[in-house]
């Protein structure tokens, strides 16, 4: 391959992982200019369905161009495609035109395996993928999302590919908790603009840019309760004061919580073995961490045998065993009888609904 076809002229890249998908579009469009230069003038063109058929679009980077510009045509969500128009797709592919260069995505859905199969049954046969990998001169690449207990690992590896900045893996932790996955890297490229050129991504400026347009929720409120964080527990009120305050709602999702940590501590009492299996190291399924994690789960009910594919974000992720341990059996009796008592007063109106502060201030400092 010589140095101008270092980059290849054709790109496809499938899968279920958005974030991934848009990440190596970025990167196509980056190393298509940096190996140009920046003095070269560059035509972008996306496929629009709306205005026109692929077949149409596609005959315009199969015409030469009289001006030398370099000329990327990009035609994204091709599952969406009929098979008239992935076939037209197809047949235009085979053609090398100079400084012509051509980016094709489809994304599959994630959440039902039928149709994530079928859409890339459709994309592997009509755009002949397997016979396309031989090429040097396309490339071919599968975005898969990543396991939830991953996405830490894959922010920091893809960070410096996508902004050219530093990430540690306690930020990206950080990152990942707060941040569904597929609007990180709409946040990430917000973080981007904060920071001056080349600086690393630290938790204040995730807490600055994500945590100022994050909604808060009961289940944030748990989470910093759980972790007897109070500063973030307050933080997390305030945000919950400026909109509609439901105090029976609040106290119901912290009371379900706590209800589950009571049972937890009093399962892991029983069986001992099981922390020390928990807390040993390794990942993934069928590690010790994930089997310990899938009893306690099930044994709670937080699991059950259908859903124990979860275990994960339900029980790991949390880190909900390690906050039933750092509770006395007794200081969650405790918060638990604490729980009921504000229910009823607030529901009566023997209490006023900022007083939850002070409640929290009790459960953070509970034994």
């Amino acid at each position: 391959m010589t140095d101008k076809q270092s980059i290849q002229r054709l790109m496809i890249v499938t899968g279920d992982d958005n974030f991934a998908i848009e990440l190596s579009h970025d990167n196509y469009l980056k190393r298509i200019k940096a190996r140009h230069g920046k003095d070269a003038e560059y035509v972008v063109e996306v496929f629009d369905s709306v205005n026109e058929r692929v077949g149409n679009f596609m005959s315009r980077a199969m015409t030469a161009s009289l001006f030398g510009e370099i000329r990327v045509y990009c035609v994204l969500h091709a599952q969406e495609l009929s098979e008239k128009d992935l076939t037209a797709l197809d047949k235009s592919l085979d053609y090398e035109i100079p400084d012509v260069y051509i980016f094709i995505a489809a994304e599959y859905d994630n959440k039902d395996a039928a149709k994530k199969k079928a859409a890339g049954d459709k994309i592997s046969k009509t755009l002949r993928l397997k016979s396309r990998a031989d090429d040097a001169s396309i490339a071919i690449k599968s975005c898969i999302r990543p396991y939830d207990e991953k996405i830490a690992p894959w922010i920091v590896e893809q960070v410096p590919l996508l902004l050219d900045r530093y990430i540690g893996t306690p930020e990206a932790e950080i990152l990942a908790d707060m941040v569904e996955y597929e609007l990180l890297i709409s946040e990430l490229k917000k973080i981007d603009l904060a920071l001056e050129p080349g600086a690393r991504i630290d938790k204040k400026i995730i807490e600055e840019v994500v945590g100022a347009t994050k909604t808060m929720n009961q289940f944030d409120l748990v989470k910093a309760l759980g972790k007897r964080d109070l500063p973030a527990a307050l933080n997390i009120l305030d945000s919950l004061f400026a909109t509609d305050f439901d105090a029976p709602l609040v106290v119901s999702a912290v009371f379900k919580h706590f209800w589950a940590l009571m049972k937890i501590r009093k399962y892991l009492k029983r069986n001992p073995h099981l922390i020390k299996q928990y807390n040993s190291r390794g990942f993934g399924k069928d590690s010790p961490q994930q089997l310990a994690a899938i009893e306690i789960g099930i044994a709670v009910g937080l699991l059950t045998e259908k859903t124990k594919g979860g275990v994960y974000p339900k029980v790991i992720k949390d880190g909900i065993v390690n906050q039933a341990q750092s509770f006395s059996e007794k200081g969650l009796r405790d918060i638990i009888g604490m729980l009921q008592r504000f229910d009823v007063d607030v529901k009566t109106g023997k209490t006023e609904p900022i007083h939850v502060q002070m409640l929290c201030y009790k459960i953070a400092r509970a034994a």
